[in-house]
């Protein structure tokens, strides 16, 4: 009883696979016939070329626009992205050079240190040599 009840289900998706698949090979005939003339091959290409026209005019369009209203174009945010990447890339590679400098650092014992030293913090001036002559002082000039 049950493999009756499924084989209603199921009739009607047998049905519909069947539909679609003659329809796809009349679909893909009928193409194929079209695309064989040579009339519909150039009037194809002819109707590509002026929406490939129409596009570029719009495109350009909306870049005069967006460029009066001093907003960025799609060309300007890629370009932004790929120096960002560039820039990204750049940073990894320091990195990179960075923590191999610190690994031979600690390999051969020495503690990284900075090249700049900085000054002592205090209200005192930093005291000159005496100069050789001591009755005049910095402070007399």
């Amino acid at each position: 009883m049950s493999q009756d009840k499924d084989k209603h289900f199921l009739e009607p998706m047998r049905m519909w696979r069947e539909w679609v698949q003659k329809s796809e090979k009349q679909w893909s005939g009928a193409l194929t016939d079209i695309m064989a003339d040579e009339k519909s091959s150039k009037m194809l290409g002819h109707y590509f070329q002026e929406w490939l026209h129409a596009q570029n005019m719009f495109t350009e369009m909306v870049g005069q626009q967006l460029a009066a209203l001093n907003l960025p174009s799609r060309a300007d945010v890629l370009g932004v992205e790929d120096r960002l990447s560039g820039v990204e890339d750049a940073l990894s590679t320091l990195t990179a050079e960075i923590h191999l400098l610190k690994k031979q650092l600690a390999s051969t014992g020495q503690e990284p240190t900075s090249s700049t030293t900085k000054p002592r913090r205090t209200r005192k001036p930093p005291t000159k040599p005496a100069s050789p002559d001591k009755n005049t002082t910095t402070d007399d000039k």
